[in-house]
Parts: structure tokens; sequence; C-alpha cells
């Protein structure tokens, strides 16, 4: 079982450490990783005592500690998205690189089961959050794009909407160009064939798309310029096939990173009503 401690709302400043920029950094031991990781939370400054706020997941692309494509909860709080819209922020950190599933053969990288089971779980325990579908959402990008993705799709009961912008969909579709081979090697990380159907995304939103409902619950974007692009948009012409509502955007070039300047309006899409 996970070790986790109860914080009282009172003591929640003494709850964690706080890192240069202000972040709580909470470390934890999990049955689900190799090894210890921390959980990066960001809180409202006016936390109301009698309030329990949503949940928004800010998804890592690599294994803790490795910020290589930029930090995505530290952009957000730049944007003081936290405050706005009376956000509890969290990122979840991993031992090793995240395709956010549960490998079948390696019991160390249960990714899928430590966000579900020990992440989630603590946080109920130790911070004021919604524990409702409505009050939980999902930003990623990259690999943690198809994260945010399949979970929306594996999960529609437990989260509300999710946002991912140039995800890894080179995964799904196979090689987009001649001599290009980097998927088998990918796939790897989920461990047999069978286990990686059960979270191909184009297997979720054959099986489980009409889950999301009438509402448009996800919403992804691809840049132009890069092999992701047209992956993307083989992903979005099988949405449209499967009637399943969404928002797709082919945008201008940008680096792939946090902060290169995407996160507004995925951000705008997951808070409004």
């Amino acid at each position: 079982m996970p070790v986790v401690v109860l914080y009282p709302l009172a003591n929640l400043a003494r709850s964690a450490e706080d890192d240069d920029s202000g972040i709580r950094v909470h470390q934890l031991k999990s049955p689900y990783q190799a090894k210890e990781t921390s959980l990066r939370v960001v809180v409202p400054e006016e936390l109301k005592a009698d309030r329990r706020c949503r949940v928004l997941f800010v998804l890592p692309v690599h294994e803790d500690g490795l910020f290589k494509h930029g930090d995505g909860l530290l952009e957000l709080r730049k944007l003081n998205i936290h405050n706005e819209h009376q956000l509890i922020c969290v990122a979840p950190a991993f031992s090793s690189k995240p395709w956010y599933a549960d490998h079948d053969q390696n019991p160390d990288k249960q990714d899928e089961s430590h966000l579900m089971k020990t992440v989630i779980p603590f946080l109920e325990k130790n911070y004021p959050v919604r524990t409702d579908q409505e009050g939980r959402l999902l930003i990623g990008f990259s690999k943690s794009g198809w994260g945010a993705m399949t979970l929306l799709l594996r999960h529609p009961e437990k989260f509300q909407k999710a946002v991912a912008w140039d995800p890894g969909v080179r995964v799904d579709v196979g090689p987009l160009r001649e001599g290009f081979d980097r998927e088998p090697r990918v796939r790897r990380d989920f461990g047999s064939d069978e286990n990686f159907e059960r979270f191909r995304l184009s297997a979720l939103l054959k099986t489980r798309g009409n889950e999301l409902g009438d509402e448009v619950r996800l919403f992804y974007f691809n840049r132009a310029g890069h092999d992701r692009a047209l992956g993307g948009a083989r992903i979005h012409q099988l949405m449209v096939e499967q009637g399943i509502p969404h928002r797709y955007v082919m945008e201008s070039f940008r680096d792939h990173r946090w902060d290169s300047g995407w996160m507004p309006e995925a951000l705008e899409f997951l808070v409004r009503d």
C-alpha cells in the first residue's frame, strides 16, 4: 500500500518541502514504481477552508527530476491559472519514462496504477480536492499528451476533460516515412503487443469513445512541420468516423516544449464551464 500521511487543511503549509519556485514537493512510496517519486503541488494563494477545488493533472513527459522540455507545472504557475480558477495543480512523477500504461511484464512500471491508486488517493486524503469526475482535468504533450488522451478514454467516469498538444500518436499509427523505425522500440515500454493494444489510442477510440458522450471533452493540437502532424490528422479522422465530439487544431510550428506558447488556449478549454 502507498505510504500516506493525513495533513489537516490548516497544516498544508508544513505538509511538504517548498522548492525554490514555491511549489510543494511530496515524496511518495508506491508499490507501482521502482523507487520513491515526487509529487509536486500548486495550491491557490487564497485557499478557502470550506471549498473543495478541482484538480488539474499536469502530466510529465519525462521521468522524475528530468525537465528536458521545460516544466509544465512551473509554466502553469506563471500563468496564474491556479489563483484565477481556484485549481489545485498537480504534477505526478514516475521512476522511468512514462507512457501512462501498466506494463504487463514489469511490476515496477505500473504508471496508470500509480496515478489512479497512489497519487489520486493521496491527494484526496491530504488536500481539499473534489472527488467527482468534473473535479479532475488532464493536460499533457508528446508522451504525456498520449497519456492524457488514453486516461480520459480508459477512465471517462474519473476525468472530465483532457488536452493533448503534439501528442505521441506515431506509436499508434506506425512509421510515417520510409526508414523511420522508432515505433517498435517505443512500444516495448508497454510490454507485450497484447498489452499495447489495451492502451492503443485508436483502439480505445473505437471501443470506448462513445462513453465520452455528447460533450466535447477532448482537445488536441498538432503542429505543422513534423511527422506527428500526419498521425494526428489520422486520429482526428478516426474520431470523425466514430462520431466522437472533440476539438482538433493543426497549428503553425512551435518548439516541442511546455513553454512554447500553446498552454493558454489549452487551459481555457479545460477551465471554462
